[in-house]
């Protein structure tokens, strides 16, 4: 895999290796980039769609907020995610899409991702791969909201970060950008802005991360693994069998 693919194409690599058509095909979806600024929609809750994007660069939340102006922010959205996969299925947005940093962004009609069903078979099955993904991260996050301790739930989500920077190349080592502040952590977490500070200085100063300014260090994986209770499964980094593989290219 060539280290210029853009992190949609690091990241599909991960499920099964990418025909070279395959990859001519991810290009002509990503062709046409745009920047966005940081605190800017790409879709609001209750609209249409529209477009559906894939980050190339930047963060973004998606979020459902309340009649009275409350946020849960239900996931964050690195490169090489896309957003607005279900465009062609859902005829209005059941949550928002906002730009936490300023983004590229690579957009295109959501016919297209029908259109991969049609005459991609493989890439569809990867991009059904995605939104089954993204199924899972929500359940995990229910079950955190719900059974999980405050330090359980931060270490729990520093660790999900990690893994998915380190899937598209985006972390160095255990080391990674962390572009968000504590208000918006919060309103990941389920917990006050003080709760979250509180948390993060008692993982501090048990040797478990290390920061400075938005960097952040993950000093023992294993010890926030243990703390959070924390496995990868449902993050779903593991190749397609072969077997389907060939069952797909015979197709």
């Amino acid at each position: 895999m060539k280290e210029s693919a853009s992190p949609l194409v690091r990241k599909l690599t991960l499920l099964m290796p990418l025909t070279e058509e395959e990859r001519a095909t991810l290009a002509r979806l990503e062709a046409a980039v745009r920047r966005v600024p940081a605190r800017a929609g790409l879709y609001v809750q209750g609209e249409p769609f529209g477009r559906v994007f894939v980050v190339r660069e930047g963060w973004a939340m998606r979020c459902r907020t309340l009649s009275d102006g409350r946020r849960q922010i239900t996931n964050f959205a690195i490169p090489g995610d896309i957003l607005g996969l279900y465009a062609n299925l859902l005829e209005v947005a059941d949550h928002s899409a906002v730009a936490l940093t300023d983004m590229e962004v690579a957009e295109f009609a959501p016919d297209a991702v029908t259109a991969l069903f049609r005459d991609h078979p493989r890439l569809a099955v990867a991009f059904a791969w995605c939104g089954a993904r993204e199924e899972s991260i929500l359940s995990e996050k229910a079950s955190c909201l719900g059974r999980r301790t405050a330090l359980e739930r931060v270490a729990h989500l520093l660790l999900e970060l990690l893994r998915r920077l380190q899937a598209v190349r985006l972390a160095q080592g255990d080391r990674f950008l962390l572009p968000v502040n504590q208000e918006v952590l919060a309103d990941t977490l389920g917990l006050s802005v003080v709760h979250v500070s509180r948390t993060l200085s008692r993982l501090r100063g048990e040797g478990l991360i290390e920061t400075d300014g938005q960097n952040l260090y993950l000093k023992s994986v294993a010890g926030l693994a243990e703390a959070a209770d924390f496995d990868d499964l449902y993050l779903y980094y593991r190749r397609m069998p072969v077997r389907m593989q060939r069952q797909l290219a015979a197709e």
